[in-house]
């Protein structure tokens, strides 16, 4: 009869080793293989928002993506070029909810409310963190111009909506930069407190923002907003 030492053999210890690593290295290359961009700059954005921008590495996002930080370089250069992907992608939102709005109606009230729904429904479905924007200073003077450039042109877009319902009656006398700077500033803290898993979703959160900030422009509130105020209070 052969003793036994209660030790595992060498070999089976190797082969297990071995399989662990390639079950690693398939998954991380399964993962890779689904990498993209929109994918990179959603779980920085979470990276982001937890830790900290300055705090925050490329590792961490790539450990939240499940992959090697190698495979992050064939998307990005570096955490900065994570951070001007993210104002952009965040920029590329706003567009798109402005020019939505823009051909699909031509009543100024209507276009905000088609507006807030565009940008509140992509921001938390494609970017969960435009509280990036609260890193902008992170970046380098070339790329923050760029930022700047690309966000004037849709914030000069929401300026000309108001100016538009203010000039038609429609909205009562104000400063369109100012509430501008006042819609913007509301939608690009949402993040902050936004949960995916709480009971609010994108669509409630729009039609709350068309309730506040419409129903305050108009300058005679309509009898559909006038009821859905009285059907929303406590």
């Amino acid at each position: 009869m052969k003793r036994t030492t209660g030790m595992a053999n060498p070999s089976r210890r190797r082969t297990a080793r071995a399989g662990g690593t390639r079950s690693k290295r398939a998954r991380g290359g399964a993962a890779r293989a689904h990498l993209t961009r929109d994918k990179i700059l959603v779980e920085a954005a979470r990276v982001f928002n937890r830790r900290g921008y300055d705090a925050a590495t490329l590792g961490d996002i790539a450990d939240a993506l499940g992959v090697t930080q190698a495979a992050l370089y064939y998307h990005v250069k570096n955490k900065e070029d994570v951070l001007y992907q993210c104002h952009k992608k965040a920029n590329e939102l706003g567009m798109h909810a402005i020019r939505t709005a823009l051909a699909q109606t031509s009543a100024p009230d209507d276009q905000l409310r088609i507006l807030f729904r565009e940008y509140i429904e992509g921001m938390t479905d494609q970017l969960a963190g435009a509280v990036v924007l609260l890193y902008e200073g992170a970046l380098s003077p070339p790329l923050h111009r760029r930022i700047l450039k690309e966000r004037d042109e849709y914030e000069n877009l929401l300026r000309e909506i108001i100016r538009a319902g203010v000039q038609s009656g429609l909205f009562r006398p104000c400063t369109p930069k100012l509430v501008g700077f006042a819609i913007l500033g509301a939608l690009n803290w949402i993040p902050r407190w936004y949960n995916p898993a709480g009971p609010l979703h994108a669509k409630d959160i729009a039609e709350a923002f068309g309730e506040c900030f419409v129903r305050g422009l108009l300058r005679v509130p309509t009898p559909e907003t006038t009821a859905q105020s009285e059907g929303t209070s406590p």
